[in-house]
């Protein structure tokens, strides 16, 4: 059979047009993660009463840029730092990063009557008698199969706001049991566990 000029014109482009759709239909589908909170029974730190009350305001929580995306990012053993389309976090890494610490300082802190709350910019209104915890991570990232490192910095400050009762600096470095996403993410969790433990601790007395 002979084709017309123009059929012989349509058929490869239909041919053409189903190439991207076949790599379409072989892109591997997306998996979303989360940070896990410290359970009760890992509470060993004893709380510790708060300057002026028993309430705790938490934030505000910082991080870079390059990390607070939908994408999680690991780096190599010099100072690449990999996107991974596929792996991505549930929300924001930020706001999932706050969430944990507050969880985790709750356990931390129970049994001394305090209250730990998520910190907003109309508080500052409100009635005094508060504390403010405010942290700027630096780094939180690692591989997968290697190890994660959180690096952040925090001040603790007294009721009116502006008198700093205490900070400090972290460096946590939690080794990746296992080869995958959820290992790696799971270690990210137990390594904001132990900073938790720190910025508990350093919460000094009346």
């Amino acid at each position: 059979m002979i084709l017309s000029p123009l059929r012989r014109t349509i058929v490869p482009l239909f041919a053409i047009c189903l190439v991207p759709l076949a790599g379409c239909a072989s892109t591997a589908p997306s998996k979303f993660y989360t940070l896990t909170p410290m359970k009760a029974a890992d509470g060993s730190a004893p709380g510790i009463p708060l300057e002026g009350g028993s309430l705790l305001e938490v934030g505000p929580v910082r991080l870079p840029d390059y990390l607070d995306r939908p994408q999680i990012m690991t780096r190599s053993e010099g100072n690449e730092v990999r996107m991974h389309e596929t792996e991505r976090w549930a929300g924001s890494l930020e706001g999932d990063v706050a969430r944990v610490l507050i969880e985790n300082l709750s356990v931390l802190l129970a049994g001394k009557s305090v209250a730990v709350v998520q910190w907003t910019p109309t508080m500052q209104s409100l009635a005094p008698f508060r504390n403010r915890l405010g942290v700027d991570v630096l780094r939180f990232e690692g591989s997968v199969g290697g190890e994660v490192v959180l690096k952040a910095r925090y001040a603790l400050f007294g009721p009116d706001g502006k008198k700093v009762i205490s900070t400090g600096e972290s460096i946590v470095r939690e080794p990746v049991a296992g080869g995958d996403y959820e290992a790696l993410t799971a270690a990210m969790s137990r390594a904001l566990a132990a900073f938790s433990r720190e910025v508990a601790a350093a919460i000094p007395d009346r």
